[in-house]
């Protein structure tokens, strides 16, 4: 044992690995030491692909950005692998048992499970005389890795080996840092940071360097988590400020009550209906005022063996299962209700939802499509189809739903506001103001609607009458965030600088770190002049969204107010790499240049800007200042003539 100790202590990083093969027999040993490791599941979560396919094989070096002549004799892939206990669960004719696939602590012992593999493979292969080297770049590309090896859903790869014979190496870089803590965690000394920031001395040299390190991984990463998405995990999907999160929702208990209160009016329609039956609803529902959901679910299986083809007592189950968040087993009895039974649109509407909350979107639109197709005046169907559509922002569609709703005699104060914030997303204001005026009219205290018709002023640019709406709004709702928020806007617009910086800083209390009021604040604070305030703000801005445009554009701004201009022209040159065709950001970057002196760098700014907004005053007359300074002086009159004819 003490040779493999001193062989580990030694190792060196293989680059090169002499192309001889290796034998079956240690081949074998190897698979053998890698299947017989430790798990963290006790389930063997993973898979080990061998691949052998030459053409594969020179794929996977591709993706992984090997040079040519790294050719491997052994080349192992390492994935965490739940489709197998999906596939011997639906086998048990058990697909009512959730997998845990969204859990994420089951997905974290499967990690563990694969990488105890792939490092008992590793100390094998030394104690054989091979060397072996871990890919860093395989989650690079993931996508691609995935489709070379035909990889199902709920397999995802994490690790990849190359074994062979010693050619060339790299001497292995001795810790910098002391990792090992006894009971409780050490902070580094002094003396260690030190050696440890001189060895990495050129990322801490320049921070735009480090910011387009951070740029690239935070890329890697949503990469990363899309294709774990493709794969079949975390696939709960909701939208939010243009960017996809992953949540599980629980129903609330009025959703569920709803629930069964129909499926019970269809039960009754039975003939095998008895007063058994009816009890078993009733206790079902004790059982979940009391929060006691498992003796619920004891109930609707109890009733089940009572009415075996009752397609509504499944959908109690999976609605009882949706309380729970547990949506993949409460999708599972949904389809097993619309199974049963095909012609009750109640069932469809059912399961859309529960797609619907799954992420599965078409699916969801087809399932209320098939409910409205049995029953066009089915009220829920429509409410939740125009839900679907806000959600994908197809403002249209969504309004067909509502003015669908609104024929068939239904008006509330919830369609009137619906109905008006559709309008709004299509930008129609005077139509979203008077939809917005009839849901007043039904209730006039209402907050969400004061504050949805001080949305509607503030967008038409009446600032006075939206401040007086949320002002009404605020006393309702006193902490309301986004209200103070909305309302500091306002006053931004009227030119109440110092106002409105007071109500960002409340909103800020009560909510630190709201990236929309930290915005409004910088705004605040630089129209003030308090430029040095304004870059904090952006620095916290920055901190939560690293590659964020406009907050890079937007202190970019502020540097060229304190006449830092290389500073401001690094962020807006990092701005214009997230969104290289905003007309601001080039606009701003060529102005910056040409405060630089740098005029024909500027002038390209300015073209390419033109190109995009050839009608724009600003971009022509700085096109001509360039054009100027530059000594051609026909095209610059040129292009302020056309600039003064625009103006």
């Amino acid at each position: 044992m003490d040779r493999i100790i001193r062989y580990v202590l030694n190792e060196k990083n293989s680059r090169v690995l002499y192309p001889h093969p290796i034998s079956s027999q240690i081949r074998e040993q190897l698979l053998e030491a890698a299947v017989g490791a430790p798990t963290a599941t006790a389930l063997q979560a993973y898979s080990i692909i061998v691949v052998e396919d030459p053409q594969q094989r020179r794929s996977l070096h591709q993706v992984c950005q090997y040079p040519s002549n790294t050719e491997s004799p052994l080349l192992v892939v390492f994935c965490i692998d739940l489709y197998r206990i999906k596939h011997i669960i639906i086998e048990q004719e058990k697909p009512e048992q959730d997998f845990h696939r969204d859990c994420p602590n089951i997905f974290m012992l499967a990690i563990c499970d694969a990488v105890a593999a792939a490092q008992a493979m590793v100390t094998t292969a030394k104690r054989k005389g091979l060397v072996a080297d871990y890919s860093g770049t395989i989650l690079n590309n993931v996508g691609c890795v995935r489709k070379i090896l035909a990889l199902p859903e709920y397999v995802f790869p994490i690790a990849m080996l190359r074994l062979g014979y010693h050619l060339s190496s790299i001497e292995r870089q001795p810790a910098l840092i002391n990792p090992i803590h006894i009971n409780r965690y050490v902070h580094p000394e002094g003396k260690e940071t030190a050696e440890y920031k001189k060895y990495y001395q050129y990322l801490f040299e320049s921070c735009s360097e480090l910011q387009g390190d951070r740029v690239a991984a935070e890329g890697r990463a949503m990469d990363v988590w899309k294709e774990l998405t493709h794969s079949g995990f975390f696939r709960n999907i909701r939208e939010k400020d243009g960017k996809k999160t992953y949540q599980r929702r629980k129903s609330n208990l009025e959703e569920i009550h709803q629930v069964i209160q129909q499926a019970q009016k269809i039960s009754r329609r039975r003939k095998q209906y008895n007063l058994k039956t009816n009890l078993l609803y009733g206790l079902a529902r004790f059982y979940l005022i009391r929060k006691q959901p498992g003796r619920a679910l004891n109930c609707f299986s109890k009733a089940i063996l009572l009415i075996p083809d009752a397609a509504e007592l499944y959908c109690c189950l999976g609605a009882t299962h949706q309380h729970l968040g547990n949506i993949e087993r409460s999708l599972h009895y949904f389809e097993k209700a619309v199974s049963l039974c095909k012609r009750e649109p109640y069932f469809y509407l059912w399961l859309g939802k529960c797609q619907l909350l799954r992420g599965e979107g078409d699916a969801a639109l087809q399932s209320l499509n098939k409910a409205l197709e049995l029953d066009p005046t089915f009220l829920e169907a429509w409410f939740a189809k125009a839900a679907l559509l806000e959600k994908e922002m197809v403002w249209e569609g969504a309004l067909y739903c509502y003015h669908k709703i609104e024929s068939l005699k239904h008006r509330d104060h919830h369609l009137y506001n619906n109905m008006a914030l559709a309008y709004l997303g299509l930008g129609k204001l005077k139509e979203a103001r008077k939809y917005c005026g009839k849901a007043l009219d039904l209730r006039p205290k209402d907050p969400i609607i004061l504050a949805n018709i001080g949305l509607i002023f503030s967008k038409m640019g009446e600032h006075k009458k939206a401040i007086a709406c949320y002002n009404r709004a605020l006393k309702a709702q006193p902490d309301n965030v986004d209200l103070l928020n909305n309302k500091g806007y306002s006053l931004l617009k009227m030119e109440c600088y110092q106002e409105a910086l007071a109500i960002y800083e409340l909103a800020l209390e009560l909510k630190p770190g709201l990236l929309s009021a930290l915005e409004n604040k910088a705004s605040c604070l630089t129209l003030l002049g308090r430029t040095k305030e304004a870059l904090h703000c952006y620095n916290a801005i920055l901190r939560q969204q690293p590659s964020g445009p406009t907050a890079l554009n937007n202190k970019a701004l502020c540097l060229i107010k304190i006449g830092k201009y290389k500073q401001a022209l690094d962020y807006h040159q990092q701005a214009l790499k997230n969104d290289p065709e905003n007309i601001s950001f080039l606009g701003n970057t060529a102005a910056c240049l040409l405060k630089m002196e740098r005029y024909s760098e500027a002038l390209v700014h300015y073209e390419h800007a033109l190109r995009l907004y050839p009608e724009e005053p600003a971009l022509l007359s700085g096109k001509g200042v360039c054009l100027d300074y530059l000594g051609r002086f026909d095209e610059a009159v040129n292009c302020y003539n056309h600039a003064l004819r625009l103006a």
